[in-house]
């Protein structure tokens, strides 16, 4: 009877330590899928993005002003892409710059906080215009893609400037 138990209790804890490591290694895959994503996003990648997206994938940004009530909305990848290539075509962001100082995960909900310090290129040689802002970014990662993309930025208080270029 000992032997059965001690069997049983050792096959459990193996059975534990190999669900732990798929685990840690899942966690790991997902981590770096985010870090990928949310360096082309920093980079204004737009094309680099949409490979991470599911087909159904949400964005919202409810606190984009001029933009109505819901303020940014978007139900899926081919929505959001366009939207970013219109984004795109119209401004010609350099980059986007985010800089994060608070970065967490919990119940795959990805949470960024910190700002972002967007750059669009100027006539002036040298120069660029910065458009700087606190930002909160939470992506729902699913089956390893993007579902939903929530950003939330104080475009109000966003201080709008020309600087020299880095």
């Amino acid at each position: 009877m000992q032997t059965i138990i001690a069997s049983t209790v050792s096959g459990l804890v193996a059975c534990a330590a190999a669900c732990a490591q798929e685990t840690d290694m899942a966690d790991a895959e997902n981590q770096a899928l985010i870090d990928a994503y949310m360096a082309a996003y920093s980079a204004a990648d737009f094309d680099a993005m949409e490979a991470f997206m599911a087909e159904d994938v949400v964005f919202s940004d409810p606190t984009a002003t001029g933009m109505g009530e819901p303020g940014l909305l978007h139900h899926s990848r081919d929505e959001i892409m366009t939207a970013l290539r219109e984004f795109d075509a119209q401004f010609n962001p350099i980059a986007l710059n985010f800089e994060w100082h608070t970065t967490f995960e919990s119940n795959d909900r990805y949470v960024f906080m910190g700002s972002v310090n967007a750059t669009y290129p100027v006539e002036e040689d040298g120069m660029v215009f910065r458009w700087s802002a606190p930002q909160t970014t939470v992506i729902h990662l699913r089956d390893g893609l993007i579902v939903e993309q929530f950003d939330f930025a104080d475009y109000e208080g966003a201080v709008q400037e020309i600087v020299a270029a880095e």
